[in-house]
């Protein structure tokens, strides 16, 4: 295997963040739906920026509106009309080249496995938390997943680029700073074409990473 290139999806390969948007439709109709849409993003820049555990950000968003089976499949399809531009031609040349894809999320399967489908990943090349339902419910999320907590990023990692020569991460958020910085990727790119977090901004000049602000960049960034 040439390359392991692991990306991020939400802000990343997405232009959204996916639970967020999930979460955004369900608070939509309630009296003080501004007030809780700014808590929402409040409590989604705290997990990305790592001032609050994963776990507890994940956790606290599912507590704020209650989603159901139906609404997690309409957002899934909405979200397939949500690829930041750029990034799926840039998946197909990077394929083209020999890399190997995969996708590592934060987000949820449900959301995320429409939309990574179109975008030319397999089910094993898709990482990613699992809602737990009751019913129709979401009421909560599988804990034993690892990427529903800090680290869990590395752990996928370190158990799918056994055989890679390289193997890099790319994203948004400190969660993946953290598995770059605990051995299990070679190199991180830091993307801050949809969201700017200046953690992680710091977070890699401090390593001598590179941070890129757009696809065109990356795409250099990554060209064999």
């Amino acid at each position: 295997m040439k390359r392991l290139i692991a990306f991020d999806v939400d802000s990343t390969l997405l232009r959204v963040e996916s639970l967020d948007t999930a979460l955004e439709a369900a608070l939509a109709n309630l009296p003080d739906s501004a007030a809780a849409r700014a808590r929402l993003h409040d409590i989604t820049n705290a997990g990305m920026t790592g001032r609050m555990a994963l776990r507890d950000s994940l956790e606290a968003r599912l507590q704020l509106a209650s989603l159901d089976r139906a609404m997690v499949l309409r957002i899934a399809e909405d979200l397939r009309k949500r690829v930041t531009p750029g990034m799926a031609a840039l998946l197909r040349q990077l394929r083209a080249q020999g890399d190997e894809l995969h996708a590592v999320s934060g987000g949820f399967a449900d959301l995320l496995e429409p939309v990574l489908g179109d975008l030319g990943f397999g089910r094993s090349e898709m990482h990613a938390n699992e809602f737990i339902y009751l019913d129709e419910q979401v009421i909560g999320l599988d804990p034993d997943c690892p990427l529903s907590r800090n680290g869990g990023k590395a752990e996928i990692l370190n158990r799918i680029s056994r055989h890679a020569r390289t193997t890099i991460i790319i994203g948004d958020g400190m969660t993946d700073f953290e598995a770059f910085e605990q051995g299990a990727a070679d190199k991180f790119i830091g993307f801050g074409a949809i969201a700017q977090r200046e953690v992680v901004l710091a977070a890699a000049e401090w390593a001598g990473e590179s941070y890129v602000r757009s696809v065109n960049a990356l795409a250099s960034l990554l060209k064999t």
